[in-house]
Formats: C-alpha cells, sequence, structure tokens
C-alpha cells in the first residue's frame, strides 16, 4: 500500500472514530442532543463528506485493481514472447545438432 492510501485509511479511521465518540457522548443525554439541534446542518455536510470518502475509498480499489490487471496482462504477454524466442532459440540449436551430426557421419 502506498503513502497516499495509508494517510487516507489514517483520515478516513479518525472520521469513524470521532463518529463513534460523538454517539458514545449522546448515549442518554437528550439535553445535549437538543442543544446541538442548531448544528444539524452540519452534520449533514460532514456525513457527505464521510459518504464521499468511502466512494474516493471503491474508485481507488477499481483504479488499483485494473492497473494491476492491466499489468499483470503486460507480463504475460512478455512471458509469452520470450517463451517463444527461446522455443526458436532450441529449435534452431537442434538444427545444428541435427547437421552437425549429419555431416559427421
Amino acid at each position: 500500500m502506498n503513502r497516499n492510501r495509508i494517510i487516507f485509511y489514517i483520515v478516513f479511521g479518525i472520521f469513524h472514530l470521532s463518529a463513534f465518540i460523538f454517539t458514545v457522548m449522546l448515549n442518554n443525554d437528550t439535553g445535549l442532543l437538543f442543544k446541538m439541534v442548531n448544528y444539524v446542518p452540519m452534520f449533514k455536510w460532514v456525513t457527505l463528506g464521510g459518504l464521499l470518502m468511502v466512494i474516493v475509498d471503491a474508485a481507488w480499489a477499481y483504479i488499483t485493481k485494473r492497473n494491476l490487471l492491466n499489468e499483470k496482462a503486460a507480463l504475460t504477454q512478455e512471458l509469452n514472447t520470450l517463451k517463444a524466442k527461446l522455443f526458436d532459440l532450441q529449435e534452431a540449436a537442434k538444427k545444428q545438432a541435427a547437421a552437425a551430426k549429419e555431416a559427421g557421419k
């Protein structure tokens, strides 16, 4: 995992930890809840930020997977090319050995 992804997950974890602490604070304290009614629009934006982080993570995972599949396909193609070259070299060596054997008879 690269450094940017680790930083993203740290921010994502802090977001969820703060949401958990917020819900624990509101456990049975309805007075605090009624005091916070004025901040509901801000909570909407904070939850939108959390939703955007989930979407970014899903998109990032998709892009990473796509890049890895492309890299794997390129490496498979290169491997097949090298196998073909090795086969050609082996066939040429067999022909040379057969020609040398015929010449030696």
